[in-house]
Formats: structure tokens, C-alpha cells, sequence
């Protein structure tokens, strides 16, 4: 017999003796009945307690299963996030550099612009100023070659002196002398005929020779036809100088719009990359922030199912101890009884059995008294089980109850203070017995 049996035992006779109750020919069925009593409780606090730790365990199941879920999606998004901003960052990379080639290409293309316009611009001045001095030496030889047939055909002093010119300069200055042509326009012809000269033009140089007085006709008619050259050849320059302009004008019309449409589509591809930037920015600020956020909230999940893992396992330690606890008792309740059941069937005969020189000794005591009865009760179950502890206690109560009979002391308050010593004792030896088992 195990000391959680004889605990339980003594303990209910102690709760026997302290409620006053007696005991009767069959003198623990009141222990036996307080025994099925504590046992019917202990299997009703059993049912309560496992009721509840289920409860408690299919909180922690589903809890668990939540938190691993939002655990298990916010890694995920994590994973999102940081992919998220990684591309944003490539992105923002990417604008930056298209913008950076965008500005430059545009600045070239303003340049390149700014300069073809200048050209152009001074291109058109130059051929403005080049027209109109054409075209007054066209005029002023157009009406040279008049002048000179009409007086041709007069005769005449002056066309004499024209005639006997030695070179077209004096042929000139002799028309102006004769109020037959301008000083502007005999100036600018002479200077064009200077630049002819500067030029090695041997035929103009060839026209301007004085002819023979028998050849005057044919000197005349030279003289218009020098004109009339000269006239020919700055009517073809004006052709020239116009067909060159119409050309450049044509290529710098066709060069501009290519710079300006270059221009406009920098300027709407550097708006849209800005904008991509700007987009870029707010997508990469936003997925910080969820960042933050998401990692906040993935830590605050991981600690607490680490502590609800913790206080589930720590609830399952107590309940699996408590479960067994619980069972150690009932079976130290159960074997109490069957100890209490086996004892009380004899205990008739052996209380005539133990009347003898140790009952005799406490024959003060009536043998139907309460103490009388827990004594033998307790000298049999020493005696059954052979177990000292319980021998030594019904010695110490005997000794008790004879002390008592001279002085008429409580006996019952001594009986329950030898009984509960025992229970103490025995407590301690079941505990350091347990010790001993944990540290092997």
C-alpha cells in the first residue's frame, strides 16, 4: 500500500473525529462514504477542468492558425514590398538617366537652332543687300544701253565724244557730262566695271579700248554690247543669288522644322519622365510605408504567437499534471477504500483480538468511544499492511489516550494532532520521494 493511500485514509478519519461524529459497529462507513465523496468530486472537477482546457487547447489551435495565416500572407507582402521598391529604385535609375540624354539631345537641338537662325538670318541680309545691288546695276545698265541707242540713232557732239572715248569709264563720265545719264548710275557702273577688271575679265578689258575713227559704228555698237554683257551677266547673277536663296531658305525651313519638331518631343518625352518620376516617388514612399507598417505588425504576430505558444504548452504542463495529480488521487482514493472496505470487515474480531495487553491499557477508555475506535482502527491497519509509520502512530495514540484518562484532558485534540503529524510526515516523505524519482 502506496503513502497517498494512507493519507488519504487518515485524513478522513481526521474529518471523521473533527466533525464529532461517532463511530458505530461498523465503524468507518461515515470514512468510506466522506472517501466516495471526495472521489465523486474529484471526477466531477476532472470533467470541469478537461471541459475547460479543451476549450482553452481549440482557442490556441484556432488562434494559432490565424496568426501563422497573417504571418505567412504578411511575409509575402513583405516580399512584394521590397521587390516593390527595388523596381521603383530601377525605375526612378532608368528616368533619371532618360532624362539626363533628354535634356542634352533637347539643349543640342536649341543650339543647333539658334545657330542655323542666326545663319539664316544673316544669310538673307546678305542676299538682300546683294538683290538690291543687282538689281540698281541691272536698272542703271538697262537704261545705259537706251540712252546710248537713242543717241546712236541722233548722232551728234555728245555721241561724238562717246565715240572717241578711250575706255568705257571715260565713255561714261562723257554721258554724265552730257546730262545723258546720272552720276549714281555712271558711279555704280563704273565700279562694276572696276570689279570686272579686278577679276581678269580679258573681255571686258578688250571693250574698253578706244576703236579706229573708220570703225566707229562697230565701236558703238561695242560699247552697247559690253553694256549689254555686264547686264547679262548681273541678271544671271541675280538668278543665281535668288535660286541660291530659295535653296537655303528651303533647307533651313526643312532643318528647323526637324529641330523644332526634336524640341517639342523632348519637351513632351522630358514632361512624361518627370511625371514618371514623380509616380515613381509616391508608388516607392507608399511601399515604404506599408513596409513600416507590414514589418510592425509581422513582429507584433510573431511575439504573440511565440507567447501564445508558450502559455498553450505551459496550460497543456499544467493540465497534463494536473490530469495526473488528479488520477494518482483517485486511485489513492480507490485503494483508501478498498483498504477501509478489507479493514472494517474485520474489525469485530480484531478488536477482540487486540483487547488484550495493550487495549488493557487504555481500559479507562470505553471501548465504544470515538478515540477507543480510531485507535484500533489505526493499530489494525499497521497491523495488516505492516507498514511502521502507522504502528508508531497507534503507540503515540494509545500513549495519548492513557495520559488523557488521569488528567481528563481533550482526548479527541490530541488524537487529531498525532493523526495530522502523521499526515504532515507522510506528505513529506511522498514529496521527497517524488524529488528523488525527478532527479533520476
Amino acid at each position: 500500500m502506496k503513502l497517498p493511500e494512507f493519507v488519504c485514509i487518515l485524513w478522513a478519519l481526521l474529518v471523521n473525529l473533527s466533525s464529532g461524529a461517532t463511530l458505530d459497529d461498523t465503524p468507518m462507513s461515515k470514512v468510506l462514504q466522506m472517501l466516495s465523496d471526495f472521489q465523486a468530486k474529484t471526477i466531477s472537477q476532472g470533467v470541469e477542468s478537461q471541459k475547460v482546457y479543451e476549450e482553452f487547447a481549440e482557442f490556441c489551435e484556432d488562434r494559432a492558425k490565424v496568426l501563422s495565416f497573417q504571418i505567412k500572407t504578411q511575409k509575402a507582402e513583405l516580399a512584394e514590398l521590397k521587390a516593390s521598391i527595388d523596381e521603383q529604385d530601377s525605375l526612378a535609375n532608368s528616368l533619371d538617366e532618360k532624362l539626363g540624354d533628354l535634356s542634352e539631345e533637347t539643349a543640342t537641338a536649341e543650339g543647333d537652332l539658334k545657330k542655323a537662325t542666326e545663319i539664316r538670318a544673316k544669310e538673307a541680309k546678305d542676299f538682300a543687300a546683294e538683290e538690291k545691288e543687282l538689281k540698281q546695276i541691272i536698272s542703271a545698265l538697262t537704261r545705259a544701253i537706251a540712252i546710248l541707242e537713242r543717241e546712236m540713232q541722233k548722232g551728234g557732239a555728245s555721241m561724238l565724244q562717246v565715240q572717241n572715248a578711250g575706255s568705257l569709264a571715260q565713255a561714261l563720265a562723257i554721258m554724265v557730262q552730257a546730262s545723258m545719264f546720272s552720276t549714281a548710275d555712271a558711279s555704280q557702273l563704273t565700279g562694276l566695271i572696276q570689279n570686272a577688271q579686278k577679276s581678269g575679265d580679258d573681255e571686258t578689258d578688250a571693250s574698253m579700248e578706244a576703236p579706229d575713227a573708220a570703225n566707229y559704228k562697230g565701236h558703238s555698237q561695242g560699247i552697247i554690247d559690253t553694256l549689254q554683257e555686264l547686264k547679262d551677266k548681273a541678271e544671271a547673277q541675280l538668278d543665281a543669288a535668288r535660286t541660291t536663296e530659295t535653296n537655303a531658305l528651303h533647307e533651313f525651313e526643312l532643318l528647323a522644322l526637324g529641330l523644332k519638331d526634336q524640341i517639342k518631343f523632348g519637351d513632351v518625352e522630358i514632361a512624361k519622365t518627370k511625371t514618371g518620376m514623380a509616380t515613381s516617388g509616391e508608388k516607392k514612399s507608399t511601399a515604404e510605408g506599408d513596409l513600416a507598417t507590414t514589418s510592425t505588425s509581422l513582429q507584433a504576430d510573431i511575439q504573440e504567437l511565440a507567447e501564445l505558444h508558450h502559455d498553450c504548452m505551459s496550460k497543456a504542463e499544467e493540465f497534463t499534471a494536473e490530469t495526473n495529480s488528479r488520477a494518482e488521487e483517485l486511485k489513492a482514493i480507490a485503494a483508501a477504500k478498498k483498504v477501509l472496505q478489507e479493514t472494517t470487515g474485520g474489525a469485530e474480531k480484531i478488536s477482540y483480538d487486540f483487547q488484550q495487553v495493550s487495549l488493557l491499557q487504555v481500559a479507562a477508555t470505553s471501548p465504544e468511544s470515538g478515540a477507543f475506535k480510531a485507535l484500533l482502527f489505526v493499530r489494525n491497519l499497521a497491523h495488516k499492511h505492516k507498514v511502521p509509520a502507522l504502528a508508531l502512530l497507534a503507540k503515540r495514540m494509545a500513549s495519548a489516550v492513557r495520559a488523557s484518562n488521569g488528567a481528563g484532558e481533550d482526548i479527541f485534540a490530541k488524537v487529531k494532532g498525532l493523526i495530522t503529524d502523521m499526515i504532515a510526515k507522510l506528505e513529506d516523505e511522498a514529496a521527497g520521494d517524488a524529488s528523488k524519482k525527478a532527479f533520476l
